[in-house]
C-alpha cells in the first residue's frame, strides 16, 4: 500500500513540473499537509472511534493524497459451533484521499472529501486472528474547515462509511461495518496562502 501512495505522489509531482499541456494545467501545487484523523461511527451496532492519519498535496482548491485508519474496539461473540467464544473485531483500511476546499483563506469555510480504500476486517482472540476478510471502503464526507493558524486547520465533518466485501466473518456482513460517521481531521502543513482573513 505504501508503494502505491509513493508512486501516486511521485506521478503528481512529475505531472506538475511537466511542460506539456495536460488535463490539470490550471492546477498548481501550493502546499502539502499531514495529520491525524478520527472517525466516530458504528461497527456491529457499537459506537467507537477509528484513528489514523493521512497526508496530501494541495493543488489550488483541491487536495490529493492518501490515508489509513483502523480500530479494534468492538467485542463480538460467536455463540455456537467449534469457534464459539469472544473476539475483538479489528477493522483497518487505507487508500486514496481526495478533497475540495474552496475559500481556504477564510477562517471558516466549506470542506468536502472522499476516502476510497481497501482493507481487512478480522476476528481476533488474545492470541491470533481466527477469521479475516478483505473489504472495499468508500467514505464521502461534508463539513466545515477552520483555520486555527496559518499552518493548522481542523475539519469537522459528517459522512457515511460504505463497506463492501464482508463474506468470511461468521455472523457479520457489510451492514455491520457500514455506518454514518462523524469526523475530526487535523491538517498540519503549508497551504500556500499569504493573506489570511482573520
Amino acid at each position: 500500500m505504501k508503494t502505491i501512495f509513493t508512486s501516486l505522489l511521485c506521478l503528481l509531482a512529475f505531472a506538475a513540473f511537466s511542460q506539456e499541456e495536460t488535463l490539470f494545467d490550471d492546477l498548481e501545487i501550493i502546499g502539502a499537509f499531514g495529520g491525524p484523523l478520527i472517525d466516530i461511527g458504528k461497527i456491529n451496532g457499537e459506537v467507537g472511534a477509528s484513528v489514523g492519519g493521512g497526508g496530501a498535496l494541495v493543488l489550488n482548491n483541491i487536495f490529493i493524497g492518501g490515508y489509513g485508519v483502523g480500530t479494534d474496539f468492538p467485542e463480538y461473540e460467536i455463540t455456537d459451533g467449534e469457534d464459539k467464544g469472544f473476539y475483538n473485531i479489528r477493522f483497518r483500511h487505507g487508500g486514496l484521499w481526495l478533497g475540495y476546499v474552496p475559500n481556504q483563506h477564510k477562517v471558516v469555510h466549506f470542506y468536502g472529501s472522499a476516502k476510497i480504500g481497501w482493507g481487512k476486517g478480522r476476528l481476533r482472540t488474545d492470541k491470533d486472528t481466527r477469521f479475516s476478510d478483505r473489504v472495499f471502503v468508500m467514505t464521502p464526507e461534508l463539513g466545515v474547515d477552520i483555520n486555527v493558524t496559518s499552518f493548522l486547520k481542523i475539519s469537522l465533518t459528517g459522512g457515511y462509511r460504505w463497506v463492501n466485501g464482508v463474506t468470511q466473518l461468521p455472523g457479520l456482513d457489510n451492514a455491520d461495518f457500514s455506518s454514518p460517521i462523524g469526523g475530526i481531521t487535523f491538517r498540519i502543513g503549508g497551504f500556500g496562502y499569504d493573506d489570511w482573513d482573520w
